[in-house]
């Protein structure tokens, strides 16, 4: 395996049957319920429980939003508390993307872990009381289709034998009615069929589990403050070159304006962005910081990237320097106006709608088949095939990508899944 699945994207393009019955093998179906397995396209084996008409109380009116984005369980979890489960969060990449620890005294995990043993051993390690392992959780949003919410998990560090988890709820025609879908990965290349007169049990628990973690005390409120913990910020009409920012007073300054003399923003310069074109996720947190403040600033919203004038911070984290940001902005379109001339300056807008750019990347498959062939070096005048470190059985090991940088929130527990 050259690649492996890290969103809901990359597990559809792997393999574009997951949430079909077609290509899997059918272990038992009973009262809308169903255990499937099948060979994994990027090695071991996938098993999937396939869970119809679950009933959600006061179901969101957007179903996308049905599971709560992992690092806002972090920060609320006294909101709503899962008896049982207790995860450490450890790192925030982007909202709806975060690296947890995790343990649980759930039955249902120890009941899979007898019956499919690879997943107490490697895929649910993160799960058992004794043993809990980074594993990085991404949600995502209205994908494969309108109203599906989901979470990928993946494990952090893990070079040898990645393992890979997925959660997908998927609203049904009836008022609010869901089917959940539960796809893991082990590594052995076989299913477990001498389990098969435990399977009835494990369907049973399996739903009553999802169906009480998706009505869980507190949950309602939960997803409004999932709903309401982000502000998205837009930035539009700036066609006489960059925005300014505040000038350092050891700085040259590009213009003066006299409106800005009392707030002690009468010097501007031009902002110069680290790369080629316009990012507001990098102009904000460069404006705020020359009025004194920090604030993270993102340019991805659950797994989509955002267009480049958009950006998204925290709502608590603005709503703190908000004031001041809106006293100082309107100074920075008189200067650029009195910079550049003409009338036209950069506006910005808050709580906006997201809007998400097309993506232009490969998908995973292409990745997959470019990392599959040896990379040719020239040297003088010869082609030699580039060496890559192997594994003991000789594949290509997997170098994983540099980690992006992240954001701490602090120690917190709170629920591991969804």
């Amino acid at each position: 395996m050259a690649v492996r699945p890290e969103s809901v994207e990359d597990w559809c393009q792997i393999m574009p049957n997951l949430l079909e019955e077609e290509g899997w093998k059918t272990a038992l179906a009973q009262e809308g319920s169903a255990l499937m397995h099948s060979s994994c396209p990027w090695g071991g084996y996938l098993i999937k429980f396939e869970l119809k008409g679950l009933t959600v109380h006061n179901a969101p009116a957007d179903s996308s939003k049905v599971i709560v984005r992992p690092e806002v369980r972090a920060l609320l979890q006294g909101t709503c508390p899962i008896p049982g489960i207790s995860v450490q969060s450890l790192d925030v990449m982007a909202p709806g993307e975060a690296v947890v620890q995790a343990s649980t005294s759930w039955s249902i995990m120890r009941l899979c872990s007898v019956l499919f043993g690879d997943m107490v051993g490697q895929v649910m390690d993160y799960l058992c009381d004794d043993a809990p392992m980074a594993w990085h959780q991404k949600v995502g949003r209205n994908y494969p289709n309108q109203g599906d919410s989901s979470c990928s998990f993946w494990m952090e560090d893990s070079n040898d034998k990645p393992h890979e988890c997925l959660i997908l709820v998927r609203p049904e025609t009836a008022t609010e009615k869901f089917t959940a879908f539960v796809i893991v990965r082990v590594h052995e290349n076989h299913f477990a069929r001498w389990a098969s007169e435990h399977f009835r049990s494990v369907l049973s628990s399996a739903r009553s589990t999802a169906e009480s973690y998706l009505n869980r005390p507190g949950i309602v409120e939960l997803r409004e403050m999932d709903e309401q913990f982000y502000v998205v910020i837009s930035m539009q009409s700036f066609k006489r070159g960059m925005p300014l920012l505040p000038a350092y007073p050891d700085e040259h300054c590009l213009t003066e304006i006299d409106a800005g003399e009392r707030f002690g923003l009468r010097r501007w310069v031009r902002y110069e962005p680290r790369s080629t074109k316009f990012q507001l996720a990098q102009y904000l947190p460069v404006f705020m910081e020359r009025l004194g403040f920090e604030i993270g600033a993102y340019n991805s919203l659950d797994g989509q990237k955002l267009v480049p004038y958009q950006c998204v911070v925290r709502r608590a984290d603005w709503e703190q320097m908000r004031s001041r940001f809106l006293e100082a902005y309107p100074l920075q379109k008189t200067a650029y106006r009195r910079a550049n001339g003409g009338s036209g300056s950069p506006g910005v807008h808050e709580d906006v709608l997201p809007k998400f750019v097309t993506s232009t990347a490969l998908n995973i498959q292409e990745r997959m088949d470019q990392e599959a062939w040896p990379k040719l070096v020239v040297r003088k005048t010869f082609l030699d095939l580039e060496e890559d470190d192997t594994s003991s059985n000789g594949s290509p090991k997997v170098r994983p990508p540099r980690r992006p940088k992240t954001t701490h929130f602090g120690r917190l527990l709170v629920p591991s899944l969804p």
